[in-house]
């Protein structure tokens, strides 16, 4: 690489020298910035689908270090994605590629919505490729290979990332800022032009640190929905949940005292809404639930929660839940009946289960741990991703706790099921609990914010923040782990790094709007949303 970046070097030098002899090198913004970064590839590192599948003269493959699968011809009735995903998944202990349904790629890559995307993506390991066979690879007659170095593998990898300079009046001089997507540039250099961006990918404001000058001042979203604060108790005998534990509880009059709990009010929003009640986008109805552990904005439409806050300490213990709770689900008598959920239907539909947004083992009390098995706390869930769920929430919550100083996490369901990357409206939701109006996730979302300097506590932080976000994808299955056969210690955390999201990505797939009522600058929030944590060592 040496001639090349010489080459460009003196390009830039060129540039340079003319803007001075011009003495126009202090009055114009100047932008240097690659489209991709490089990995070293060679030939000798590339898998060949023929190892793998007896008819690659079928398909077009489109190589490299992404491969895209489509029928060799339209009109082949024997082409079957689901089928070749079956003979590409978890075939080789050292196979360097995993297959994806374009549906089930990472949200965060936004490559799924249109009838060009091929169905099926090989996400292929950094410096390997991906072809047919060997004849599609290394050149004829002399079998060499043709090619050193390429790019456009995950754009999570360090070696994909590639340079920004700014340069002129307006930017800050100096100034080291963290990595973000070229997604945010177009409306920088709209700003730098005076000019108002047109419709776009970015999120117009999240680089303002940028620029020592700000020509635009991003607002909040306006709110659509405000919440309700129910004051109605209903009878326990309204409710039939198919579930119901009350019988469990001792004394009996401690159930009376159990459920005037719930109508605790303010003290536990500063405590676990530590920046602002997130915003509901969109028309709809939904409640505000206070519980001594945790927070949540209740769905009436979709009979679940829409989001779940909850704040966990440094020194907060993991307790176990005892067996006769396992199993058990109360009414929230702050709920009607019919906008609750149900056991019954649990159990008429065998291939569903359900978890818990707020998890039981973090409760702070015996008692705040009935609070946890409300069935407003209640989510469906296939039982293969409950393994992933209940080891995020009992072993990856308090080991983020006691890393970070304390976190606070945000969790919750999200529908797409047209896979754009866009909140569905009840129209487009496709699947629901067997005999019921129960809508069936296709992700559940989690955002965990602590303080950025790890010496202070989450809930008591006055510098910057820390966030890391996750859309993980809610399948019947854990095919994407090929070791999801061992004990959940050796692949969820990885399953989870590989999903990882910025908040934007989340607050786009559930029309909510977080951070909203926080000491920092609104730009400063911004940035913090389009932040995308890659988990990649160097």
């Amino acid at each position: 690489m040496t001639n090349p970046l010489r080459e460009i070097d003196k390009t830039v030098g060129q540039l340079m020298d003319g803007l001075k002899q011009l003495k126009l090198h202090r009055c114009v913004n100047v932008i240097f910035v690659g489209d991709h970064g490089m990995e070293d590839v060679t030939c000798d590192r590339t898998e060949f689908l023929s190892n793998y599948l007896t008819n690659v003269d079928d398909i077009t493959l489109v190589p490299g270090t992404l491969g895209r699968i489509r029928p060799k011809f339209n009109n082949n009735a024997k082409y079957d994605p689901k089928a070749i995903i079956a003979n590409l998944t978890c075939k080789k202990p050292d196979q360097h590629f995993k297959p994806y349904m374009k549906q089930h790629l990472p949200k965060r890559l936004h490559y799924a919505n249109n009838r060009r995307i091929e169905d099926i993506h090989l996400l292929v390991d950094r410096r390997w490729h991906v072809a047919r066979k060997p004849l599609d690879v290394y050149k004829k007659p002399s079998g060499k290979c043709f090619f050193q170095g390429d790019h456009g593998f995950d754009n999570k990898v360090n070696s994909m990332q590639t340079v920004f300079v700014g340069y002129g009046p307006t930017f800050k001089y100096k100034t080291k800022v963290p990595p973000f997507e070229n997604i945010e540039l177009y409306n920088v250099m709209c700003d730098l032009l005076g000019l108002k961006p047109a419709p776009n990918n970015g999120t117009h404001g999240s680089l303002n640190h940028l620029l020592r000058t700000n020509t635009f001042r991003p607002t909040m979203p306006e709110e659509v929905t405000r919440p309700n604060y129910p004051g109605i108790m209903y009878l326990q005998s309204d409710f039939d949940l198919g579930c119901n534990c009350d019988d469990k509880v001792e004394p009996k009059n401690k159930l009376d005292e159990l459920n005037r709990r719930l109508h605790i009010k303010g003290s536990t929003e500063e405590r676990h809404l530590l920046y602002g009640r997130p915003a509901v986008l969109y028309r709809t109805r939904y409640d505000i639930l206070y519980h001594t552990d945790f927070e949540s904005g209740y769905s009436e439409i979709f009979l679940m929660p829409l989001w779940t806050s909850y704040t966990i300490s440094k020194q907060a213990e993991v307790s176990g839940v005892p067996e006769y709770l396992t199993s058990c689900v109360r009414p929230d008598v702050r709920v009607s009946p019919s906008f609750s959920q149900s056991c019954l239907a649990y159990k008429n539909d065998k291939q569903m289960s359900y978890g818990f947004l707020f998890p039981p083992y973090l409760s702070s009390s015996p008692e705040a741990k009935y609070d946890a098995f409300l069935v407003t706390n209640m989510v469906p869930m296939y039982p293969a991703f409950k393994r992933i769920w209940n080891y995020f929430q009992r072993v990856l919550v308090k080991k983020y706790a006691s890393e970070r100083n304390g976190v606070n996490v945000i969790s919750g369901p999200i529908f797409d099921y047209d896979y754009d990357g866009l909140h569905d409206t009840q129209d487009k939701i496709k699947q629901y609990v067997e005999g019921s109006s129960i809508p069936i996730p296709t992700h559940y979302y989690s955002i965990i914010t602590s303080c950025l300097d790890f010496t202070q506590p989450a809930d008591k932080c006055d510098g910057p923040l820390s966030v890391s976000s996750f859309i993980l994808p809610h399948r019947p299955d854990n095919d994407e782990s090929c070791n999801s056969s061992e004990d959940e210690s050796q692949w969820v955390e990885e399953l989870m790094k590989m999903h990882t999201a910025r908040v934007r990505d989340i607050e786009q797939l559930t029309s909510l709007d977080f951070f909203r009522k926080t000491s920092r600058s609104y730009p400063e929030i911004l940035a913090l949303k389009t932040y995308l944590h890659t988990y990649e060592s160097e």
